[in-house]
């Protein structure tokens, strides 16, 4: 596989954070199976993020870490705005 442009790899980690986070994990999570639809978009982004990080040259032990970090961010973003959302509606 070609390695991504840092470039390209930036913009795109940065916007699926930003989106999937504030926007799409809370609306799932409020739903009967948003936490499994949850839970495979994260694996996904590991998986995603794991390829960004290929041609970085991290030891794959590090570059492992990085692609979880990265994938659980918007997982984190998504629970505190689903968590002050709920706040909000009580």
């Amino acid at each position: 596989m070609p390695d991504v442009p840092v470039a390209i790899a930036g913009a795109v980690t940065v916007a699926l954070i930003v989106v999937l986070g504030i926007f799409v994990y809370p609306a799932l999570l409020r739903h009967a199976l948003g936490r499994a639809t949850v839970a495979a978009l994260t694996a996904l982004l590991v998986a995603l993020f794991y390829l960004f990080d290929h041609g970085s040259g991290l030891s794959g032990a590090g570059q492992f870490l990085t692609a979880v970090a990265l994938g659980l961010a918007p997982l984190l973003a998504g629970a505190i705005v689903y968590r002050l959302q709920r706040g909000k509606a009580s």
